[in-house]
């Protein structure tokens, strides 16, 4: 078992700051945050220049004589993961971490793509659209590894992703029900997500994939009608901003459980109407915590589109985050990315697989088309043929290797797997975004801590 919680206290050694650490000043507050724990601590005033002081000290005698304050202060930075005792070996407890949290974590996912062609033909999109429907028998596949395999794990994800996954409900439809007579069956907690460009998620289709227990919904609008409408086009050159936003205000009827991350993937050119697009989104949707704002920049994962889409740097976002923080969005969503290990992909996950519409298994959904992808097929007994050679190189990692993950203040969060597909395709190290602007991310999201002295 691993117990998580406060930083169990020894007065025998001298401390030291974490290594871990990350320190914020934000006007008179300094943020703390620990990527070992996954926490952020707010101080302010006199307390945040005293933390400052005692975070430069080499070796802080903790029996040392204290003032009540300072005292406090320690017993606060201690308690909570930013002080360690001097002899520890913080990069060993980082690789303990990552072991603990493997044997720990029983969860199951299967991305699975009910179909892998799409009624949008968006120019930024990566997919080839070469193949379509799911086959029954990679259906039945799937169900019949379920039976003989949920059971071993204590919870059960289904992510539907596509193509456009609605584009086959009945697919989703036929399958969902055995998977809950199967997890029922077997005691397993069943959830499950669908990534969907949100056209054909009308009323009906909404109200049956929450008794499908689809509570979690990711659906993409690039700015305003004028932007969406040029990049994420009908398939027959429709427009569809008017009707996905009609769905998304209908879905705001339902009284039942569930979230929505509303993505914007921004360019230049989306950038310019961000402001607009905020203003709309919070007017219809700010004061109902379930739907929730997310946006990303648009990668190049298509060469040969650079010529027609201007890219744009995750640092250009952050104005868009403080206008939506403004209108009252929370950005607490952002707070999976620094927990320990919440920066790691999920294709470098053991439990994890992405099931093709023809029963092809791959690890990653941005990279169908390279070979090093195709991990294995499943079988309509539900057997998984797995090549481990392929395999192996998405879950093995190159943190306890790769010299820039071992000295990483960002070790514990993303354990040098923010990218597998980036490590396979080029060796070289791959940095999650977060990191990058890690310090934007910190005064982002709201602290888990602020601190006040014990009366």
């Amino acid at each position: 078992m691993v117990l998580r919680g406060d930083i169990a206290i020894q007065d025998s050694s001298t401390l030291k700051a974490s290594r871990f650490n990350v320190r914020v000043a934000d006007g008179e507050h300094l943020r703390l945050y620990n990527s070992y724990t996954g926490k952020i601590s707010k101080f302010t005033g006199g307390e945040a220049e005293i933390v400052d002081e005692l975070l430069k000290v080499r070796e802080l005698d903790v029996v040392e004589s204290q003032d009540e304050i300072r005292s406090g202060l320690i017993q606060h930075l201690q308690n909570k993961g930013f002080l360690v005792k001097n002899r520890v070996n913080e990069f060993q407890l980082a690789t303990a971490q990552k072991y603990n949290m493997l044997a720990e974590n029983r969860m199951l996912q299967l991305i699975i793509l009910p179909n892998e062609d799409c009624n949008f033909r968006c120019t930024y999109c990566y997919e080839d659209f070469l193949k379509s429907e799911m086959k029954e028998s990679v259906q039945q596949g799937i169900l019949n590894f379920l039976e003989r395999n949920v059971k071993n794990y204590s919870r059960l994800l289904i992510s539907w992703f596509g193509g456009e996954p609605l584009k086959s409900f009945d697919v989703i439809k036929r399958m969902s029900a055995p998977i809950k007579e199967i997890c029922a069956k077997y005691n397993v907690q069943y959830h499950a997500n669908i990534t969907t460009n949100g056209y054909l998620l009308n009323s009906e289709t909404f109200e049956e994939l929450l008794d499908m227990n689809v509570r979690s919904f990711q659906i993409t609008l690039d700015g305003t009608a004028e932007t969406h409408d040029s990049y994420r086009v009908g398939r027959f050159g429709e427009k569809t901003f008017d009707t996905i936003f009609s769905n998304l205000l209908k879905m705001k009827q339902s009284d039942k459980p569930f979230n929505v991350v509303l993505r914007s993937n921004i360019n230049q050119e989306v950038s310019t109407v961000m402001d607009n697009y905020i203003s709309l989104v919070s007017s219809a949707f700010v004061e109902d915590p379930r739907f929730m704002l997310h946006f990303v920049p648009i990668q190049n994962l298509k060469g040969e589109q650079t010529a027609d889409i201007h890219l744009c740097d995750t640092k250009m976002l952050f104005p868009f985050y403080e206008k939506a923080k403004e209108k009252g969005f929370n950005f607490d969503l952002y707070k999976q990315y620094l927990r320990p290990g919440g920066s790691e992909c999920y294709a470098s996950s053991p439990s994890s697989c992405v099931i093709g519409s023809d029963g092809m298994i791959y690890k990653c959904t941005v990279a169908f088309n390279n070979p090093m992808n195709h991990v294995g097929d499943i079988l309509e007994n539900g057997d998984m043929v797995i090549d481990q050679e392929k395999w192996s190189l998405w879950v093995t990692g190159g943190v306890n290797e790769d010299a820039s993950c071992t000295k990483c203040f960002f070790r514990p969060s993303c354990q040098g797997n923010a990218c597998p597909l980036e490590r396979i395709e080029t060796g070289a190290t791959p940095c999650p975004p977060v990191k990058k602007s890690i310090k934007k991310y910190i005064t982002l999201v709201n602290e888990d801590y602020a601190y006040e002295p014990s009366v």
